[in-house]
């Protein structure tokens, strides 16, 4: 299994994840050319995407989906509530290429096996992925005010997990977001901040995790990739914990291909 973050953060998500018989894509939020740029970046060809998921109907998730379904007639999963969620913004699609899954479920292509897991934020029917194919586990969770204990149950078994960090608790609080967004993003259909996140990479360590963790969705006003390594990496090693297996995601620039 191969995994490489094309892109996260509050304005595009796009995950890629290549087994021996797939090229997939976790959400498309930016525009199809920008995906297509980063793919090519690291000389995946977009005509090679046998298939995309979209974790939630947010535009940040779903930006390029449309253009891409219509573009390389590639199937597009997602539950049900994202569906109706997008369907306007997305435009028309192929009704064969338009595929429904149920959060919690486990579905099986070829060489890969991929479940759906209910995560916990502010749209219709929102849900974080793990991918495993050949022993090998990814998983992409993000956009969840909480993590949910199946949640930690697969962060303690994944090779590789793109994490919610999307916030420093005090400089969304100081900052100039209106207070209505603030308990917004505080609550338990929002997001992950930098500690929550440490927290749950900890928690994963004790209990027995050992893979790596990409911290993922950072705020591009109330964020900054060191504070969000740094706080993850002190309380590891407050904890004696290794923190060699912790980096950040970029927005809108391919990241390192992992080989797993």
């Amino acid at each position: 299994m191969r995994f490489c973050s094309i892109s996260s953060g509050s304005s595009g998500n796009c995950q890629f994840i290549e087994t021996g018989q797939h090229r997939i894509l976790i959400d498309i939020g930016l525009s199809a050319r920008q995906i297509e740029r980063l793919l090519g970046e690291k000389d995946i060809d977009p005509a090679s995407i046998t298939a995309v998921f979209v974790t939630h109907e947010h535009s940040d998730h779903i930006k390029g989906v449309g253009v891409w379904m219509r573009r390389y007639r590639v199937p597009v999963m997602a539950t049900a509530g994202t569906w109706k969620g997008m369907e306007r913004s997305i435009g028309q699609v192929p009704g064969e290429l338009r595929v429904e899954l149920r959060a919690g479920k486990g579905y099986r292509m070829s060489d890969l096996r991929i479940e759906t897991v209910p995560s916990c934020h502010d749209a219709n029917d929102p849900c974080g992925y793990v991918v495993e194919s050949g022993g090998r586990k990814a998983a992409v969770f993000t956009d969840t005010g909480i993590v949910t204990q199946t949640m930690l149950h697969h962060l303690c078994e994944t090779d590789i997990a793109v994490l919610e960090s999307n916030h420093d608790i005090d400089m969304l609080m100081n900052g100039p977001y209106p207070l209505a967004l603030k308990k917004r993003i505080r609550s338990n259909v929002g997001h992950l901040s930098n500690i929550d996140c440490a927290q749950t990479i900890c928690e994963a360590r004790r209990l027995g995790g050992s893979g790596i963790f990409l911290l993922g969705h950072l705020s591009e006003e109330n964020n900054r990739p060191q504070l969000a390594l740094e706080t993850s990496t002190t309380l590891m090693q407050q904890e004696g914990h290794p923190c060699d297996q912790i980096y950040v995601t970029q927005r809108e620039s391919a990241g390192a291909i992992f080989e797993l």
